[in-house]
């Protein structure tokens, strides 16, 4: 931990609330831009892009842009340089992107508190009482917002230097490869925890925390020298953030988290948590990871059940061997005490959060 743990933790604080509230002004502006050119095509009364604003909008905790703009700091780049402000937007870009085709996939009623995309549109072909299927009109719109998301986000990209465009397509591309080995495993019969542990590299941790650093880091002259270092760094982070989560989805507060609890239960996920489970288990313990939402007793017995196994505990040694691993790669970086000190304090925070 840093030698100034309450000192380093404010700052941590710190960076991610002006992360966000710079973040969040870049895509306001960018959004209401992009409404005011939309009207000139649509009729009046249709919800267009404000869905995505929205939900672009409502309580991201940019924890991706965090991770450029310390990326970008521990290079040796101004911390008021706008350029990591839009590098940030485009990395969260991508991970609402993500977030809107990743509801429809896994057909998730909620998200950040709130309807899906799917469902408001969906809703409204109800009540208006339009022709064809609510469901796959919902649908159909989630994923024409998820590519607008998408298209943004390259065509900022391209004011970004080649190098940190490059690094951001490597992390897109293993998204990609993440997501399609999560929908490959959910319909395997069995996965080992190996495939576990790459999916949830691919899928999270390459944009989460990996990628986000080195594009941070390629805005300066400095990121081919920190590149080994931060890479190294950034996977552990990413696969603990990951694994975390994976704890949050069974064991978490739906109000904290934003979405629904045992989704991954639900939808047949084949995450490093669930994975051993559905080796071991038998009986009526097999039921439990049966796909579709569990009741509330079921859940119970789910989180019983990963407890008295040793499920949990092998997770969360894991996520601490993890964390161990991106100290001892970021303390040997050549970045100044300050920087090392608050990647040091994010390190730990990935591993430990609540949502």
């Amino acid at each position: 931990m840093s030698p100034h743990p309450s000192r380093t933790a404010e700052r941590l604080t710190a960076d991610l609330d002006l992360v966000r509230h710079r973040v969040d002004a870049y895509l306001t502006d960018l959004f209401d831009r992009a409404l005011r050119d939309s009207e000139t095509v649509l009729d009046a009364g249709s919800p267009g892009l404000e869905p995505l604003r929205t939900m672009a909008l409502s309580g991201g905790k940019r924890i991706r842009p965090a991770f450029v703009h310390w990326g970008f700091v521990a290079a040796g780049g101004d911390p008021d340089d706008g350029c990591a402000v839009e590098a940030g937007a485009v990395v969260e870009l991508l991970h609402l992107f993500a977030l809107v085709h990743d509801d429809v996939m896994d057909e998730s009623p909620t998200r950040r508190s709130a309807p899906t995309i799917q469902v408001l549109f969906a809703d409204r072909h109800r009540s208006l009482g339009l022709r064809g299927q609510a469901q796959r009109y919902g649908e159909n719109m989630a994923i024409l917002l998820g590519d607008f998301a998408l298209l943004t986000c390259t065509e900022l990209l391209l004011s970004l230097p080649r190098r940190a465009q490059r690094l951001f397509y490597r992390a897109a591309n293993q998204l990609m490869l993440g997501q399609y080995l999560d929908l490959e495993n959910a319909a395997a019969p069995a996965v080992d925890d190996e495939t576990a542990s790459r999916t949830a590299l691919l899928k999270t941790a390459s944009y989460t925390v990996e990628g986000p650093l080195l594009v941070g880091a390629a805005l300066t002259s400095r990121g081919p020298e920190l590149d080994p270092y931060l890479r190294a760094y950034g996977r552990a982070v990413g696969l603990a953030f990951q694994y975390r989560d994976d704890l949050l989805d069974v064991f978490g507060d739906e109000w904290e988290t934003g979405k629904p609890v045992a989704g991954d239960v639900t939808h047949q996920k084949a995450t490093r948590l669930l994975a051993g489970l559905r080796h071991q288990a038998a009986g009526g313990d097999r039921t439990l990871l049966l796909p579709g939402e569990p009741a509330v007793a079921d859940l119970e017995s789910l989180r019983s059940l990963l407890l008295r196994t040793g499920a949990v505990d092998e997770v969360e040694t894991l996520i601490g061997d993890l964390v161990g691993e991106a100290v001892t790669a970021i303390t040997a970086a050549p970045i100044t005490a300050s920087s090392r000190d608050v990647l040091i304090d994010a390190a730990h925070f990935a591993g430990a959060r609540r949502w």
